[in-house]
């Protein structure tokens, strides 16, 4: 099958109301976005302590980072046209970290998945990429962060065995141009190939891969330049 979407976070932002929700004051705040990644969801409002932070979010685009008091926060996320939480959870934030909130898998079995994003530079010539698995449709994964034209068990996979609504490490890599490929978990099948990507030194990089009951994309944000 072939790639059905791609999203960019720095290139498709879901603006967030002029005023940030409990946006700190004296420094004592953290930064939150979304990504709805619930494909049966349709598009979700994302409350903060009762109040509205995102609205009217679509499915795998990602919102704009927004401040947040940091402290323990009650966050929801509702369909536009319901007010009964789809998520519902008191989470701890850190002062002065930034954090990502994906709504994975298909609303019978969502999962809320809060990431702490890496926001310090990766090592000179470097980049740090992280793959999250919110693929219902597929289940785990293997993953192949290689050169162009290679295939796939022809070397061993980047990540191995990556569960749905699971998250890996950030990896560390040398710069430059590369292609994702995504197979099946202990497998060579390939749901998606994505690239070729040209990675550059500095960049810190989150890549989301999504699908539907009518294909598999990924999508891109990016947690450092």
């Amino acid at each position: 099958m072939t790639q059905r979407f791609s999203t960019t976070a720095c290139l498709l932002l879901v603006s967030a109301l002029a005023t940030a929700v409990g946006c700190g004051g004296g420094g004592n705040h953290t930064e939150l976005r979304v990504l709805q990644g619930s494909a049966d969801a349709g598009t979700v409002n994302v409350l903060v302590d009762g109040t509205t932070l995102f609205g009217n979010l679509t499915f795998a685009v990602p919102s704009n980072y927004a401040a947040v008091n940091a402290g323990s926060r009650h966050l929801q996320i509702e369909s536009t046209n319901s007010t009964s939480p789809l998520v519902d959870e008191t989470v701890s934030l850190n002062s002065g970290t930034k954090y990502t909130l994906i709504s994975a898998n298909f609303v019978s079995s969502i999962a809320p998945l809060l990431l702490v994003d890496d926001t310090t530079a990766p090592s000179s010539g470097q980049f740090q990429l992280r793959l999250v698995n919110d693929m219902p449709s597929v289940g785990g994964v293997d993953v192949y962060v290689v050169a162009p034209g290679t295939i796939p068990g022809s070397v061993p996979p980047t990540i191995s065995n990556l569960g749905l609504d699971s998250t890996s490490a950030y990896l560390s890599m040398t710069a430059g141009l590369y292609e994702i490929i995504v197979t099946g978990a202990g497998n060579t099948f390939s749901y998606l190939a994505i690239g070729p990507v040209t990675f550059t030194a500095g960049q810190n990089r989150t890549i989301v891969l999504v699908s539907d009951l009518a294909g598999y994309g990924s999508v891109t944000l990016a947690d450092l330049n």
